[in-house]
């Protein structure tokens, strides 16, 4: 915030004061006394903790400056209401607040002087200031729960509504809320400023206006580019979604803003229930989760869903709990073996993630978590540790005698790492484990292609690469041969894909399995759970094979004792 910017404020506060009423002496002296008025107001809002008592002061000092005419503080309150959160970095509420004090003490000190000054003053005159400090005080109250831009009932009006109508319900009465995201705003704020920003928001406020009139709905503007409207009565969730279409239509035609015409978008979020035992918190938290999914899904609007809204919440809580079960250890590997299909020997395991949780809650798969560790980049750390467990597992086993090639799946987070091949040659020095006894695999996507260099970098430590979920994403076999990989995994999917009629699956898989082999590329089945697959994935000319058909994922010990 600059001095400009305050001492503009200042002079703009003397003028709405000199045209309120009367000002005593010299005006520079008067812009000096306003001006240091306006800079302990400014401390007030950022003071730390926060106390409103200096705007009770504030007023009381304008009365001594013979400032007192009661438009003065009808002055101050609109001037600083809409003009000074923007210089002290929002802090609407704290200027309310000192707002509100201010008013108090303007009139008490108003009061005090005039008592002071005529002890004999008449019933009519104390009426007239009684209604004088009313009038302030509602237009404080006014300002509280409504906003600047618009005009319009604010957040906390909205709050206060939903509570009188939920106290007020009977049974069996509905309400639908249906939140509005006015996409675009912003963008057109940085664009060409704060001021036309303002503009665009009130001629929506005017549009939706209409459109609350039309359809007797309840307008709300919770701050920037959010609206509500409150359908009272509502039958079911696609009446609320009809207002949402209402209010599209409304918007549609592009603004006149500054010269230029400017569109927007709208995106809603809908919810809509019995109104008996609810509470306002409630109606806003499922609404902004509602608009939430529509934004998420790039639907034009989402209606709330409990079901939906319990599975996010249980993502939050395990996203939550990730990095101190990290920390503890809850990450372990189980392991699937690999057979070579021509004889049915383990010739190596499949390291899977699990979540072992205390307190007898269920173990969780990876795909109950990975893909949460992924949105936060808790698989880089999450990987290296299943990767240092399952290579020392490995090892363990080769001095057990049991020569195993172990396998780890790798993130494609984790493959866009610069640093990935040495802290996996890192990890296989602590370990133990020869280098060629371990595979990464790779999912098959973009990343793959993309971190060429970074395969050489691991394929130059002397271990395997395999592409994983062959048949399911971006892999084909033209980018198997510019990759540095000794395997292949096909897809459950497509292995599942043998069990139908067509031989169209056979096929695929019949020059895939050619092509890999003329490659020196490892050819693994996944997938196989029936001895049909088996059989039919032998003859195409599979070299391994896993699957629930030979052995589910399980503890160290079980494979050890599988082991013999």
């Amino acid at each position: 915030m600059s001095d400009e910017a305050l001492a503009a404020l200042a002079e703009q506060w003397l003028r709405g004061v000199v045209e309120a009423g009367f000002v005593p002496g010299v005006r520079a002296r008067a812009r000096a006394a306003l001006r240091d008025l306006l800079d302990e107001l400014v401390a007030a809002v950022r003071a730390e903790p926060f106390d409103p008592a200096p705007g009770y002061r504030i007023g009381v000092e304008l009365v001594d400056l013979r400032m007192a005419a009661p438009a003065v503080a009808g002055v101050t309150v609109r001037l600083f209401a809409a003009r000074l959160p923007a210089l002290v970095d929002g802090h609407q509420d704290r200027v309310l607040l000192l707002l509100d004090r201010l008013v108090t003490g303007f009139t008490t000190a108003q009061r005090s002087a005039a008592v002071s000054a005529a002890e004999q003053m008449n019933r009519s005159e104390k009426i007239h200031w009684r209604r004088v400090q009313t009038d302030l005080q509602q237009r404080l109250q006014d300002a509280l729960l409504h906003e600047v831009q618009t005009g319009l009932p604010n957040r906390q009006f909205l709050r206060k509504n939903l509570g009188e109508r939920i106290a007020a319900a009977a049974p069996g009465d509905r309400l639908g809320v249906c939140l509005l995201s006015v996409d675009g705003v912003a963008e057109l704020t940085d664009a060409l400023g704060p001021d036309n920003g303002d503009r665009l928001l009130a001629d929506v406020a005017g549009r939706l206006r209409q459109v609350a009139a039309a359809g007797g709905y309840f307008l709300a503007h919770l701050g920037e580019e959010e609206f509500a409207l409150v359908v009272t009565g509502s039958s079911g969730p696609d009446e609320v979604a009809k207002a949402a279409a209402s209010a599209r239509v409304a918007l549609s035609p592009a603004f006149p803003v500054d010269g230029y015409s400017f569109s927007v978008g709208v995106t809603a979020g809908v919810v809509e229930n019995r109104l008996a035992g609810t509470h306002p918190d409630g109606w806003l938290r499922d609404a902004h989760l509602a608009l939430a999914w529509a934004r998420h899904d790039r639907r034009e609007h989402a209606v709330f869903e409990a079901v939906r809204a319990e599975a996010d919440r249980s993502r939050h809580r395990l996203t939550a709990a990730m990095p101190v079960a990290l920390a503890k250890g809850e990450f372990v590997p189980h392991y699937q073996p690999l057979y070579r299909l021509s004889d049915h020997t383990v010739v190596g395991v499949e390291a899977l993630a699990r979540w072992q949780r205390p307190g007898g809650l269920p173990v969780l798969n990876p795909q109950q978590f990975i893909s949460l560790a992924e949105r936060t980049g808790l698989i880089r750390p999450l990987g290296r540790a299943l990767l240092e467990q399952a290579c020392r597992q490995g090892a363990a086993w080769r001095r057990q005698g049991h020569d195993l090639l172990v396998s780890v799946n790798l993130s494609p987070l984790q493959l866009g790492e610069p640093g990935l091949a040495a802290e996996v040659a890192d990890i296989l020095h602590r370990t133990g484990l020869p280098a060629h006894r371990l595979q990464l695999e790779i999912t098959e996507s973009a990343a793959a292609d993309e971190h060429r260099d970074r395969l050489r970098e691991l394929a130059a430590l002397g271990l395997r690469l395999a592409v994983d979920d062959f048949g399911t994403g971006y892999a084909n076999l033209t980018v198997l041969s510019r990759l540095p990989v000794t395997g292949l995994k096909v897809a459950g999917e497509l292995v599942a894909d043998l069990d139908t009629a067509s031989s169209a699956a056979s096929d695929i898989l019949r020059h895939t399995i050619g092509l890999c082999h003329d490659l020196g590329i490892e050819v693994t089945a996944e997938g196989l759970e029936t001895e049909s697959r088996e059989r039919l994935v032998s003859e195409l000319g599979c070299d391994l094979g896993q699957g629930y058909l030979f052995a589910r994922p399980a503890p160290p010990a079980e494979i050890t004792l599988l082991l013999g």
